[in-house]
């Protein structure tokens, strides 16, 4: 069964890491795995009142691109933190699930967005 799971394991990441101009020690790490194998990542940062999503690689996948995005957000909404920005070149993913809108960065309220979906609405 797929899961996305926060790494501990962020060295396999560091040359990405380090090409986003972030600094390993403040970077996170989500993984979209099954089985052992790793089908899609994200990269973020929790600031002191916002989520930055730096990277997502979902292969390809929308639905997989969705879930790691809406992983990364809730766990932002579990720290108390109520806007997301995305700091990833090519948006088009996100204007097409709704995260953004065309000109936009930024999403703000995560818990009402996050409640809209059944399953993440349920756990907040």
């Amino acid at each position: 069964m797929l899961q996305i799971l926060q790494t501990k394991n962020i060295e396999n990441y560091s040359e990405i890491i380090k090409r986003l101009g972030l600094e390993n020690k403040n970077a996170n790490v989500v993984e979209a795995v099954d089985k052992d194998e790793i089908f899609g990542t994200g990269i973020y940062l929790i600031e002191k009142d916002k989520v930055v999503i730096y990277f997502i690689d979902s292969k390809g996948d929308l639905y997989l691109y969705d879930g790691i995005v809406r992983s990364i957000l809730f766990l932002a909404v579990l720290k108390d933190i109520d806007k997301a920005e995305f700091e990833i070149d090519d948006k088009t993913d996100l204007i097409k699930l709704g995260f953004v809108q065309k000109n936009s960065n930024c999403l703000n309220d995560l818990k009402e967005f996050m409640s809209k979906c059944k399953s993440c609405g349920k756990k907040l």
